[in-house]
């Protein structure tokens, strides 16, 4: 039976949905679906940019002898521009207009960020006491300076996406990002000083030279103007967004909305460049030297500062009657920390300890993995501020989804890969 053709009606229908349809659009879906792939396999891309770091480290290493120039008399590698991308996305992309909110009840927000800058401290000097029977001291020094570098970070912007997906205040997180990042030029030199004062010998010196340029330099040249100048440009766009939705205007294409397919894939493929590249030095050397004790030490010494930085963040905010959705975004605000910044200042300051990287690499990992679990452990937890009923929050299915890559450096409001 011959098929009947499209009647009149339908033909117009048709040629009126074309007429309407933006350029670009079927770009920007294959895109988008690409990204939402890529996401859910995100833990796996790490762990191969990390396997192609160990066993093909040479074009990492030319990556990383690359200058952008210079300020002053301190070189800008490459990899510092790239983390400078990654942060001007994640201002670019943030949903700024919603911070005010947090003025009118600022506790939460003064608790997340003394979290933020204190509880490193506390388990550094603790894993310090730690680390001082070990057999090696060359060993415990590289992961104690792995530890500060960690420790001296802000806050993920990759929390805030984990965050809402357990049913957390997506303004506290947004506000815990920012104001943290905000802060660094305070905070990092102080993280970096203290492991400095924990450490010996040239670990020592190299973390106290690294704390007097990452305050005056890296933390504003690198995390701070990027966030501000995202911040900035992302309002102005969205203004002009608006002002194209109305009578006569351009139909909204002024907006951000449709670039962002293009910024989070921007994001994925600049963190993963960082990750392989940061990994090239330290997972060279282990390779040529397998030390199979050191890496279980540092392991479990990532694992454990990291697990006990999230459920000290949901006590401690239980304790002080923070409702719940408060309480997750300082959960998760707590365990986050950006990654990627402490990598780079690692790879670049002290280039002469590639092992100082191994902890934060393995930070970056599980940090991302325990992220995707805290959703379990916030469902059973006895710790409920205001009265919370027994059971798993609506978020949770979520906030797994999120841990399977779904949430990220690529996500819209994401910085560290390995949060990042």
């Amino acid at each position: 039976m011959a098929e009947s053709s499209p009647s009149r009606s339908e033909l117009s229908e048709h040629r009126e949905r074309n007429r309407h349809r933006k350029p670009g659009t079927g770009v920007l879906a294959l895109i988008a679906a690409l990204v939402r792939a890529l996401q859910r396999q995100l833990l796996w891309i790490m762990f191969g940019a990390y396997a192609l770091a160990a066993v093909l480290p040479g074009p990492g290493e030319a990556v990383r002898s690359v200058t952008l120039g210079r300020i002053g008399a301190t070189a800008l590698p490459l990899q510092a521009g790239l983390l400078a991308v990654v942060v001007f996305n994640a201002g670019l992309t943030a949903k700024a207009e919603q911070l005010p909110a947090l003025l009118r009840r600022p506790g939460p927000l003064a608790l997340g960020l003394a979290i933020n800058a204190l509880l490193p401290s506390v388990l550094l000097a603790l894993a310090s006491i730690g680390a001082e029977g070990w057999h090696n001291p060359h060993e415990a020094q590289s992961l104690l300076a792995g530890l500060a570098l960690i420790g001296a970070m802000p806050v993920a912007a990759g929390a805030t996406v984990f965050s809402q997906g357990d049913e957390g205040s997506a303004t506290l997180s947004l506000g815990l990002v920012l104001g943290s990042t905000l802060l660094s030029p305070l905070t990092i030199p102080l993280g970096l000083h203290l492991g400095g004062f924990l450490t010996t010998g040239g670990y020592a010196s190299d973390l106290h030279a690294a704390a007097k340029t990452a305050g005056s330099l890296f933390a504003v040249m690198i995390v701070v103007l990027p966030c501000l100048l995202g911040l900035l440009t992302g309002r102005i766009v969205s203004r002009i967004g608006r002002g194209t939705d109305r009578p006569g205007g351009m139909g909204g294409l002024g907006g951000l909305g449709p670039a962002l397919p293009v910024i989070r894939l921007v994001n994925l493929t600049v963190v993963v460049t960082l990750s392989y590249t940061n990994a090239c030095g330290a997972l060279r050397q282990v390779i040529r030297k397998p030390d199979p004790d050191f890496l279980l030490l540092v392991v479990a010494a990532a694992a454990l500062m990291c697990s006990v930085s999230f459920l000290c963040g949901w006590v401690i905010a239980g304790r002080l009657s923070c409702d719940r959705g408060e309480a997750v975004a300082l959960t998760y605000a707590s365990g986050m920390n950006n990654s990627s910044a402490s990598a780079v200042l690692a790879a670049t300051r002290i280039p002469d300890h590639p092992a100082v990287l191994l902890p934060i690499l393995a930070y970056s990992l599980l940090q991302k993995i325990l992220a995707g679990s805290v959703g379990r452990f916030i469902g059973s937890s006895p710790v409920r501020p205001h009265g919370l009923p027994p059971g798993p929050p609506p978020g949770r299915t979520a906030g797994q989804a999120a841990g399977r890559g779904h949430a990220g450096p690529v996500s819209a409001s994401s910085s560290d890969a390995g949060s990042r």
